[in-house]
């Protein structure tokens, strides 16, 4: 009993046997926690088990170890220095009272609050994982993208006004109450904002389009990235990422490329007016040949001369190509530009520039 009375020895209004337990715990709980961590992920799935219809259960145990781990370690600190007092010669004020206690309090109940609510955002991003990768799901990946982000800012929500309650102790009845005509104040600041979230509801259910189509909008052209509350992001055809709020997209007219089979080609050829009309039609009627023997046109097109213009003599020329893509579309243009150019060069033809031929009267 002598050789362990030195852990009865006071330091700070605690006894080394009090600060041994603390690092012990400490010590423990951090060697631990990892563990303890993956555990309780792999045991939490069991509520997702049938939903997933056990499947994903490595992904969920990804998303979940993090902030458990999180959590853990604030149980930890909890345990540890809970066995540790404050020196009574500090005269602190009680923790019901405003000062270092009810700080050290309230900072912990906001981190374990912000962890909760990470955990359930994990949890949440799985519930969209399952819908968005399981066999035969009833829901798009568009809605369920929707479904997560409605959701995420519902907990939020949640947590935060739990959060007020349980930390700070505020009554949440008269906090509402309280809002109401601040509320009413900030809608009408925010309709922007909020014809951006109907026009998303819209977009979900009307689907005009969904992630990865091409798109043309109000002089925009690119592929769908992301449908969000707010705003869509789309990636141009020149790589540059563009977003555009939702309101202005289901106001405008939206040419869904993708739901299309094929693109049209249209251009004018002009030539100058020394050119024959017998050379205008072999012109004409070899163009015709080159689109109808393509394989990658569609059997509808026009080569018609068209124009007297002001300074050359117009072909117009329309064709489809049978694919939506653009990089598809521009190599069949242009093997067709090229083979136009030979056709006109074989009937003594050139193009014409923009130019005026003056006569003077002598």
């Amino acid at each position: 009993m002598e050789q362990v009375a030195w852990l009865n020895t006071g330091f700070f209004g605690n006894t080394l046997r009090d600060y041994a337990w603390c690092a012990g715990i400490l010590l423990l709980g951090i060697l631990l926690k990892r563990f303890g961590a993956t555990f309780l992920s792999r045991q939490s799935f069991r509520i997702f088990k049938q939903f997933s219809k056990n499947q994903f259960s490595e992904v969920f145990v990804e998303l979940l170890r993090k902030p458990i781990e999180q959590l853990l370690l604030l149980l930890i600190l909890y345990f540890a220095f809970e066995r540790l007092n404050f020196p009574e010669n500090w005269n602190l004020v009680p923790d019901t009272q405003y000062g270092l206690r009810w700080f050290i309090d309230a900072l912990y109940g906001i981190a374990l609050f912000v962890v909760i609510t990470k955990i359930l955002l994990k949890a949440t991003d799985f519930f969209a994982y399952v819908l968005q990768n399981r066999e035969e799901s009833p829901v798009s990946f568009e809605l369920s993208n929707f479904l997560k982000e409605l959701i995420k800012v519902v907990l939020v929500v949640m947590c935060v006004f739990a959060g007020l309650r349980f930390v700070f102790d505020v009554n949440i009845t008269a906090l509402v109450a309280s809002l109401g005509i601040g509320g009413l104040a900030v809608a009408l600041a925010a309709q922007d904002t909020l014809a951006n979230l109907l026009g998303s509801f819209v977009i979900y259910l009307d689907k005009p389009f969904k992630a990865g189509d091409l798109i043309e909008a109000d002089g925009i052209t690119g592929r769908i990235e992301h449908v969000g509350f707010r705003t869509t992001r789309i990636r141009t055809l020149e790589k540059s990422l563009i977003t555009v709020p939702n309101k202005k997209l289901i106001d405008t007219a939206l040419n869904n490329i993708t739901l299309s089979d094929m693109r049209r080609v249209r251009f004018n050829i002009a030539l100058t007016y020394n050119s024959k009309p017998e050379q205008i039609t072999g012109i004409i009627d070899e163009i015709k040949s080159i689109i109808d023997s393509h394989p990658k046109t569609g059997d509808e097109f026009v080569v018609r001369f068209v124009d007297f213009d002001s300074s050359s003599l117009n072909i117009l020329v329309i064709y489809f190509v049978k694919s939506n893509e653009f990089e598809v579309m521009v190599d069949v243009k242009e093997q067709i530009n090229l083979s136009i150019m030979k056709i006109i060069e074989k009937h003594g033809c050139a193009f014409a520039f923009p130019t005026q031929t003056i006569h003077l009267q002598q």
